[in-house]
């Protein structure tokens, strides 16, 4: 007889007769599960305590097959318990036991959901450990504190542990106290205080934490896990979507076992490709590898036939939302044209020659030829803009500041702010200011950090908020940061402005329900970024309004070509986003224009409009 039991945090398989120490029994428990040989003791041993319950599936299946009678402790027969629940569960979720759920009126829930977040809530009440990919503003936070009040009154769970970006941490709060009618008591696991609320995790029923912080604390996460029956949230989900050798997304797989019920969140799955799903739907099913083992798995993602297999496979285990379920208002888009000043057109036009009469020596430099043409598209970006902007090294492209030549062109944009105030300024500050006269809180965008800190010196009277990279995104509460800024900004009782850059202020931020004007200085060719920062006023609210975007665009310059590229490719993000599980690149994080492809397209756009506006204007 085999007995199967834990001791001092080891898995212990003891064979006292011997009867699976022969070569072959031996050559599956050490070499293939990894077990160290024991003969002293007749028994093998397995220290790997988060890889437990999928050795001993192994175990159980192998055993069975040579027909070896076995008995366990309790704690392994737990865990057979959980692997046989976890197989049903799976064939339920499935669609072979399914049955439509009896959603009973909550006591708990305040807020009422919206017919496709009873939807949703009904998603996860079938599949029990499921995926939302519906797009941002849709109340993804709500269907999961649904589900969450649901599996309380169930008694099926008794926390909530999300993972996220930090920005995402307020929202979660805040979200709280609308469904609940008070916030759930929180404990933010950031700095070195953390280590207190996993010693009082009784205190708390919502735990938030950064994806890097979960890697960080596998062991104490799991101990939590271990200890309560935790409902787990990754928010933002694509960010553990790297295939292999991810800190993030392995942490995750490790501790996923060790969870009662777990829930991704996102609203593009796949940023780059079906392999970004492999790392999430193991999360939501680690006992089963929904999609298979890595190598098996990529593989099939290179074969198209294999592509919609694959997108049968997860159907049952995600829901979608798509914006036009929505069903919002219409926004108003309000695009304001103007020339540039004599001063900042001098400066446009002599990079805008300088552009083409360097396209005769391009390298052959694949990677030297990347950046050069990115370094001319944001030069006349920034010209466009602020010319000020090409003495600044551009921390959001990486692109440094034009280097002297010895040309009175570097000494007239060195002395460019002695001389104008670039009209764009004047523009953005005169509706601004417009707007707010009107009682309106109002959101205003640029592209540049040195930007927001110019426009700082003329808000003279003016209630604003700045929010750009150098503002710390945490909690610390002896420290100015983001989170306070947009907290102050959506609560003040009077007109405000915020002022971001849509690389610092875009996602799981939501300003519908107080800010419904928002006016662009400027814009780059990311369209994804451009997304984003759109969805930060157009969103579902308890009073719906129409979003009001003031587009400024200088005449004869990149603004129209990027505008023109932005209104192409936004018509075809659109109907990716309406694709039932939308592939595509939404990155609003890195300091590059879009991919490749994209910005060879971007540049060969930008070069043909350098010429047309150059001969009009030689004309």
């Amino acid at each position: 007889m085999i007995n199967i039991f834990v001791k001092n945090n080891y898995l212990v398989i003891e064979d006292k007769a011997k009867d699976i120490f022969n070569w072959n029994h031996r050559a599956f428990f050490n070499i293939s599960l990894g077990f160290e040989v024991d003969e002293e003791n007749d028994c093998y041993h397995f220290s790997e305590k988060n890889e437990f319950q999928n050795a001993i599936k192994e175990i159980v299946n192998y055993l069975k097959e040579e027909d070896v009678a076995f008995t366990t402790d309790q704690q392994v027969a737990d865990l057979i318990t959980n692997i046989q629940n976890q197989e049903s569960e799976f064939d339920e979720a499935k669609g072979n036991l399914i049955k439509k759920p009896y959603l009973s009126k909550s006591i708990s829930l305040q807020r009422e959901l919206k017919s496709y977040q009873v939807k949703g809530l009904s998603h996860f009440l079938q599949v029990k450990h499921g995926a939302n990919f519906s797009v941002p503003g849709s109340g993804k936070t709500t269907m999961v504190y649904a589900y969450f009040d649901k599996l309380k009154q169930q008694k099926i769970v008794d926390k909530i542990f999300v993972v996220g970006p930090f920005s995402s941490f307020s929202p979660w709060e805040e979200e709280s106290e609308k469904c609940f009618g008070s916030k759930l008591d929180s404990a933010r696991l950031v700095g070195p205080k953390r280590q207190s609320y996993y010693y009082q995790s009784d205190q708390y029923e919502l735990f938030l934490c950064h994806y890097q912080t979960a890697a960080n604390d596998i062991t104490s996460i799991i101990e939590l896990c271990d200890k309560y029956k935790v409902l787990m949230v990754i928010d933002e989900s694509h960010n553990i979507k790297r295939f292999d050798g991810g800190v993030w997304s392995n942490a995750l797989l490790t501790i996923s076992p060790h969870v009662t019920r777990r829930v991704i969140l996102s609203g593009t799955p796949m940023p780059n490709g079906y392999t970004d799903l492999w790392s999430q739907m193991t999360f939501l099913w680690p006992g089963k590898q929904l999609l298979g083992d890595r190598n098996s798995y990529k593989n099939r993602c290179d074969d198209i036939t294999q592509q919609e297999e694959i997108k049968k496979e997860i159907r049952p285990f995600f829901y979608r939302v798509k914006k036009s379920d929505l069903n919002l208002p219409i926004p108003n888009i309000y695009k304001k044209e103007y020339s540039l000043k004599p001063i900042q057109a001098q400066i446009y036009n002599a990079l805008s020659i300088r552009l083409l009469s360097e396209l005769k020596l391009q390298t052959d430099d694949r990677q030297k030829l990347k950046q050069w043409r990115k370094a001319k598209m944001v030069r006349l970006l920034q010209a466009a803009s602020n010319p000020t902007l090409l003495c600044q090294y551009s921390q959001e492209f990486e692109i440094p500041p034009l280097t002297t030549d010895g040309t009175s062109l570097v000494e007239l944009i060195e002395k460019y702010s002695q001389f104008e105030v670039p009209r764009k300024f004047e523009v953005a500050l005169e509706l601004a200011k417009k707007l707010l006269a009107e009682g309106k809180k109002v959101l205003l965008w640029t592209t540049f950090i040195h930007n927001i800190l110019m426009l700082e010196k003329s808000l003279s009277g003016i209630n604003y908020y700045t929010i750009h990279g150098a503002i710390p995104k945490d909690d610390n509460e002896d420290l100015d940061n983001r989170e306070r800024r947009i907290h102050e900004f959506k609560t003040i009782d009077k007109p405000s402005l915020l002022i971001a850059n849509p690389a610092a202020c875009a996602e799981s931020i939501s300003l519908q329900e107080v800010c419904h004007d928002a006016i662009y200085l400027d814009r780059s060719f990311n369209c994804g970024q451009f997304i984003q920062s759109m969805d930060r006023i157009d969103r579902i609210s308890i009073t719906p309004k129409q979003a009001n975007y003031h587009i400024l665009i200088a005449k004869d310059t990149i603004d129209e070509t990027i505008d023109n590229r932005l209104i192409e490719k936004h018509s075809t993000m659109i109907r990716v986003l309406e694709d039932e599980i939308p592939i595509g690149d939404f990155d609003i994080e890195g300091p590059e224009l879009e991919n490749e492809n994209e910005e060879t397209e971007d540049f060969n756009a930008t070069v043909k409009d350098v010429q047309k506006f150059l001969s009009t204007r030689l004309d």
